[in-house]
Formats: structure tokens, sequence, C-alpha cells
């Protein structure tokens, strides 16, 4: 079986990117197929894979491509995969927009550009100029969405937007949880309390909760992470509030170490951050909304909060500050993510979607 993986883009390094390297371990022989890949900006482990880049390769700042984004769906429509039996799409952009006979979606999300426009752009004013503009590009992403065997959600709330935007329904397949930058062994709580976030700066991030929270609470804040957010966020931020940018894995691993809690505001679809906050024994306070509920059970891995009011979240942290956590146990509720699990559900998924070209009978499988 000559299998294809097509992701959006390698320029970055998250969640999504972790999940095609999983992919890629489940299916070695298979080719990566990307519009753009940096080798600097995200995981070095690409560097030993076969990626495949789009016409758009060398034509963009990899750190920029945001401003490319209406060029995507043309480029993956034009991807020459006649060459594979089936193809393993994993996207939250446009990597669906891919033809091919035998394809499947790994979905994250349908695009938030389109379909949650205020949110990604964090303001009004300019969702309300730039719908009206991108309700062609819609109608083209719905198409694209129905010509596929099957989809997947990372989430239940991924799910749900799937089934709202697309029409499909989508079973759950919740991501691997990468533990190689994370602490192999759980430290005790740093004795000076101080608070992190992860998260690419984007308005629906809601980094700014995080900042004014700990401004309120008096508590210092690490923010790990790159976007177009920064300049307007540290503007908002006080003395307290360290910017870090992009860190690497073993500095990311320390910093889990050194901080006694992780915050994650943004309403995510599924979100790594809380479990990855777990795992290496740290409790989460998180938005009580989106993936997060998935995640975080209140008062037994971390705190979730109601809405984006920032007395709330100060409280919070000052609340999750004075209890005494188990990091042994905050890891263990982290097991149902492993790598093992998702990789079972994605192969009993992908075979399922499988149907033999007319006269053919599938072998049989283990």
């Amino acid at each position: 079986m000559r299998t294809a993986i097509v992701h959006d883009y390698l320029s970055q390094r998250g969640g999504a990117e972790r999940v095609v390297l999983a992919m890629a371990g489940l299916f070695p022989d298979a080719p990566i197929f990307t519009s753009f890949y940096s080798s600097d900006l995200t995981y070095p482990d690409f560097a030993g894979l076969d990626v495949r880049t789009s016409s758009l390769q060398g034509s963009i700042d990899p750190e920029h491509f945001r401003r490319s984004v209406l060029r995507l769906p043309g480029v993956f429509a034009r991807l020459d995969l006649s060459a594979f039996d089936q193809v393993i799409v994993s996207s939250s952009a446009f990597a669906h927009h891919i033809r091919h006979r035998h394809s499947m979606v790994y979905c994250y999300t349908p695009p938030h550009f389109l379909y949650d426009t205020r949110a990604y752009m964090g303001s009004r004013a300019r969702a309300g100029l730039t719908r009206p503009i991108l309700a062609p590009m819609r109608r083209r992403d719905r198409a694209a969405a129905a010509r596929h065997c099957s989809y997947a959600a990372i989430s239940r709330q991924s799910a749900r937007q799937i089934r709202a935007v697309y029409g499909r329904v989508s079973p759950v397949i919740y991501p691997p949880l990468s533990t190689e930058h994370l602490p192999a062994e759980i430290g005790p709580m740093p004795l000076e309390p101080r608070a992190m976030v992860v998260a690419r700066l984007l308005p629906y991030k809601r980094v700014d909760v995080a900042i004014r929270a700990c401004a309120t609470a008096g508590v210092d804040l690490t923010v790990v992470g790159l976007g177009p957010e920064e300049t307007r966020l540290r503007r908002l931020a006080t003395r307290g509030v360290t910017f870090l940018g992009r860190v690497d894995d073993s500095e990311l691993a320390q910093l889990f170490r050194d901080h006694s809690l992780v915050l994650a505001p943004g309403l995510e679809d599924f979100g790594y951050g809380p479990v990855e906050a777990n795992y290496a024994g740290r409790p989460v306070i998180a938005l009580a909304g989106g993936g997060a509920l998935e995640t975080v059970e209140d008062g037994a891995n971390g705190v979730l909060v109601e809405g984006w009011d920032v007395d709330r979240w100060a409280a919070a942290v000052t609340g999750a500050l004075s209890r005494t956590w188990d990091p042994a146990d905050l890891r263990a509720t982290t097991r149902r993510f492993d790598a093992d699990t998702f990789g079972k559900s994605l192969r009993q998924w992908v075979e399922s979607t499988w149907e033999p070209p007319q006269g053919q009978v599938r072998a049989a499988v283990d």
C-alpha cells in the first residue's frame, strides 16, 4: 500500500507538527507533502524524512507565511498524488484541498481564518471587512471537504466544528502526547511561585488575559512563543513578565520544572499545553470551554475558569498556588493520550475507510 502524508506547512513547532512526526513513524515509507518547509523553524526530526514541498518553497517568508494564505488552496489542489494508493491529510488550514480518489483528513479544526474570523484577527472591524471577501473561499473550502473519504477529529470540540462547517461526522482520535521535550523525572514544585503560558501569540490565544491576571495576582509570568501579537502584548506587560520567544526542547523541559503552574486562556480545539503541563507534574488553569473540557478535570489536574474576566483568572491563580498538588498524580492523568493509543486508533480509522477497487479483494489485516 503506497501511502502519502500531506500537511499544511512545516514552519512551526507545535502539536500539529508532532502529530505529523507520529504519522511518519506509523507509515515510515510515506513521503510528507507540504506547501513549504523551513528546517530552522520546525522540529529537527523532519530533516531525516522525505519531505516534498510545493511551488511555494523559496517564494515566501516562513516567518510571515500568513500573508500568503490565499495561495494555499490552489497549491494543494495542484499536487500530483496519483502515484499513491491512499493519502492521509493533516490539516487545520488548506491541505485538504488536495485531490485524490482515496484521501482521508485528520482535522485539527476547520480554518479559523475562514470560519472564526473575528477571533483569529482579534478585531470586530477587521473581521467585518474581511468576511464578505472570504465568502467565495469558504464555498471552495466546503467543496474540498466534501471530496474526501473520511474525516477524523482531534477532539469532541473539533468534531462539532467539522460537522457544523462541513457537514461531516468524524470519529475522535486524540493526538499523541510526545514526551521527548518534557521532563523525564518529575521535579518538586519550585520554592518561588511563577506561572507560564506556552502559545503562539495570536489574538484567540488570549495571552493578554494571562498577563493581566498574573499582574493582578502579583505572580510573575513567563511567555513562551512567537506571533503577530507580540508587540501589543509587550506593551501590556508589567515588569514581572518575561518573553522568551521560541525555545528548544531542553529549554522547555527546564521551564516546566521552574514554574508552578501553566495558564491556557485560549479557546482551543484540543490544546497540548494542559496535557504537557500535567505530564511535567504541573497544574493547569484553563478556559472552561473547547478542548480543555476534555483534558482538564476541575480540581483534579487543574482549575477551569468561565470566561475571560481578569479578576476570576487572578483568583484562580491565587487559589491554585495555595493548594498542594501531587506531581505524580498530575502525570498519571495523561495516560489516555499516549502514542500507542493514538497509533492504534489512527490505523483502525485508516483501514476502515479503505474500499478496494472493483474486482480486488482487500488482504486481511492482523
